[in-house]
């Protein structure tokens, strides 16, 4: 993350991932947020920088932990294509955790 950045949003959820006391907790909690980060992409009302970046970091901390979050591709891979850097920071590292050389992602990312 940048330096001077909080995601207040971000640390309370791995937070909370900490907490869990069982693997159905962490599940359910897990599921939860992708539903919400879900909602939020899919949102006609357009998502602010703050935003789009605190939710793929809150995704790449879930594929981290072993889940699927097959949906952020897309998400990553937009904002590499935006014109302010910490977005495009944020898209690329997403980008190379998230993908790999298999999928048709990384044809958008080159071009």
């Amino acid at each position: 993350m940048s330096a001077g950045v909080g995601y207040r949003g971000l640390k309370n959820f791995i937070d909370e991932i900490r907490q869990c006391q069982s693997k159905e907790q962490e599940n359910a909690r897990i599921d939860k947020e992708l539903a919400n980060i879900r909602t939020k992409f899919k949102s006609d009302r357009g998502l602010s920088s703050y935003e789009k970046k605190k939710y793929i970091w809150k995704l790449l901390y879930i594929y981290v932990l072993g889940y699927d979050v097959e949906f952020g591709h897309m998400e990553a891979v937009a904002l590499i294509s935006s014109t302010k850097f910490s977005e495009k920071q944020v898209g690329y590292i997403a980008a190379s955790v998230l993908l790999h050389e298999n999928l048709e992602f990384v044809r958008l990312v080159i071009n």
